[in-house]
């Protein structure tokens, strides 16, 4: 599949459902995860097609559900996931879904996590409601061999504590297994019309699960490239280059659906 091949299904679709990762995707990686800005244009865009006729938006994050709320708040009739799926909520804010927190396990990986923080310099550790993430982007090439020793101890013990830790692109995060991104987009598509179709993009390994869910329901799954992480771990059907490149696409296709007339998509 190449571009004009995806936004002319996409365009035609009765009913659409058009998910996006915002980390590499809607935004550039940005040094430091507070660092990160959502494009105009991309906002733009998504702004347009949660208001054209037929048509679903959803921001699906690792952050956490207020943390991508705040970065996207112009997009008021989206959907948000945050945490990777353990916290779900609808169009205007009402939350739908709350995962329970692992609380224990993860006081325990954070109290290790920060042992690790204090021998490593710049590795930063983010406590999440259900997750914890380590992030190294800005640790030294001198100091990432320690860096990296030490995260694969890290990992062990959480994966003995029943968690699951995702190696993303400068992060390793530990969380529970039962909440993915393909698990989040199930959730969305059973309170949409049947037959709904979903296109999702993302640029890591916690995207995978969205991308292979989207394929594997008659959906497309987008991948955006990096140099971090140039190939995907599942096939997808279409493959860019860099942010820019899914953001251009998302500005011509709320060019072609943003034109329709009717009701915008809610809720089944």
């Amino acid at each position: 599949m190449d571009v004009g091949q995806l936004i002319e299904r996409a365009a035609a679709a009765p009913s659409l459902l058009l998910a996006t990762d915002f980390d590499g995707t809607i935004s550039e990686i940005a040094a430091v995860s507070g660092g990160a800005v959502a494009d105009q244009g991309a906002i733009e865009a998504l702004k347009t097609l949660s208001r054209a006729p037929g048509t679903a938006v959803a921001l699906v994050s690792g952050r956490t559900i207020h943390d991508v709320a705040a970065r996207t708040a112009a997009l008021e009739a989206a959907w948000r996931v945050g945490e990777h799926g353990a916290e779900i909520a609808a169009p205007g804010g009402a939350l739908l879904y709350q995962a329970e927190a692992p609380a224990e396990a993860l006081d325990a990986l954070e109290r290790d996590a920060d042992e690790i923080a204090r021998r490593v310099p710049a590795l930063w550790v983010e406590r999440k409601r259900c997750s914890l993430a380590l992030h190294w982007r800005l640790v030294s090439a001198e100091d990432r061999p320690a860096a990296f020793d030490a995260l694969e101890a890290w990992s062990g013990a959480a994966h003995r504590k029943g968690l699951v830790v995702m190696k993303g692109r400068c992060i390793h995060e530990a969380r529970d297994a039962a909440h993915h991104k393909g698990r989040a987009l199930s959730f969305l598509l059973a309170r949409l019309p049947p037959g709904t179709l979903v296109v999702y993009a993302g640029d890591d390994t916690t995207d995978e699960p969205a991308i292979a869910y989207a394929r594997a329901n008659g959906g497309v799954g987008v991948y955006i490239a990096s140099s971090e992480r140039p190939d995907a771990g599942v096939e997808p059907d279409l493959t860019l280059g860099d942010p820019g490149a899914w953001i251009a696409l998302l500005k011509e296709l709320a060019a072609r659906r943003g034109g329709l007339t009717g009701a915008p998509l809610r809720p089944a």
